[in-house]
């Protein structure tokens, strides 16, 4: 595909080849240093970490330039899914970017141009596509995704804050133990919370690894309960910042919605590791559908909006964006925020 005008440097509009992250690098730091001042680079190994090693694949559409920069990337981060059993993939949309040089090229913007290429290339039903894509954009580029490329807003997003001492615990003979490492029995107590959840993205072991162990920019904590030796549940946390506040993360959680016990040891756990962390309260985020919305509220934790908005589109008819507000359960860790 090539510019309308003759007279205006050529552009390809095509799918990431390997070679490229150079040039998406080079244009992802040029461009977001021009809108961020508190912009860090992103290095080449943690570019490889995210878009290279992660078990569910890799999602990327690239304009070119006929000198090989990069122009625009519409880029997402795909997640295997389970949606009422069956196998599929979302995928969440980050890094998309436009250079400022390139909006003279072409009356359509490059950005929704390369957009459109990337639903067309990924998006449908069935094992290997992206049922839903969705995001938490910045509001320009939300109100262009709006216009062209087919975004509707699932929700407000709020979180669940507790100052440490405030959460009162129901007692439980069972005690978390704070692990180095996600276990082989990973794999099986997804499967078998994901029963419990209509739709859910895959917390197997491979994936688990991926996002907290193997991940280059933060140090994360993890916990798990065992019940008569069986593990009963996991539970992520680390110290950062989420909307612009400083708080302990409770950054995922993977437990079954009705059991007590388990979830007081693994809220335990998460209220001591941020005690030792220096924190002085315990943030979350749940949609509003999962059980552990109402369950955490009335263990002394609080709602408050933040910043961001949940916006989406689907390419399925039954697991269409109502459906998606009332099962789709997700946590911090889904997103990429912390």
């Amino acid at each position: 595909m090539s510019s309308p005008p003759s007279s205006a440097p050529a552009y390809e509009i095509r799918a990431y080849r390997p070679g490229d992250e150079h040039a998406i690098l080079a244009a992802f730091n040029r461009i977001f240093a021009r809108v961020d001042p508190g912009f860090h680079p992103r290095a080449e190994a943690e570019w490889r970490w995210l878009y290279e090693r992660n078990p569910s694949g890799r999602r990327i559409f690239l304009a070119l330039a006929e000198d090989g920069r990069v122009l625009a990337q519409y880029a997402g981060i795909p997640q295997r899914v389970r949606l009422d059993g069956e196998p599929t993939c979302f995928s969440q949309s980050v890094d998309s970017m436009s250079d400022p040089e390139s909006r003279r090229l072409t009356r359509e913007p490059l950005f929704v141009q390369v957009g459109r290429a990337f639903d067309a290339a990924f998006g449908g039903t069935g094992p290997e596509k992206d049922t839903l894509m969705w995001g938490l954009p910045v509001p320009a580029a939300f109100r262009i995704g709006k216009k062209a490329l087919k975004y509707e807003l699932i929700r407000q997003q709020h979180k669940l804050c507790a100052p440490l001492a405030r959460v009162a615990l129901p007692p439980t003979a069972l005690e978390a133990e704070e692990l180095h490492t996600f276990p082989p029995e990973t794999d099986a107590l997804f499967e078998r919370l994901a029963r419990e959840r209509r739709g859910v993205a895959v917390r197997d072991q491979a994936q688990m690894r991926w996002r907290y162990e193997e991940n280059p920019n933060h140090r994360y904590r993890v916990a798990g309960v065992r019940r008569a030796g069986e593990l009963a549940g996991l539970a992520v946390f680390r110290k950062g910042s989420f909307d612009r506040v400083e708080d302990g993360l409770l950054v995922d959680w993977l437990a079954p919605a009705g059991d007590e016990p388990v979830r007081a040891a693994l809220l335990a756990w998460a209220l001591a590791a941020a005690r030792t962390e220096g924190c002085e309260r315990l943030t979350t985020l749940f949609p509003e559908s999962a059980p552990e919305w109402l369950a955490f509220q009335r263990l002394g934790f609080c709602v408050h909006a933040t910043r961001y908005f949940l916006v989406a589109w689907s390419f399925s008819r039954v697991h269409d964006l109502l459906w998606m507000q009332r099962h789709w359960y997700y946590t911090l860790g889904d997103t990429d925020l912390a």
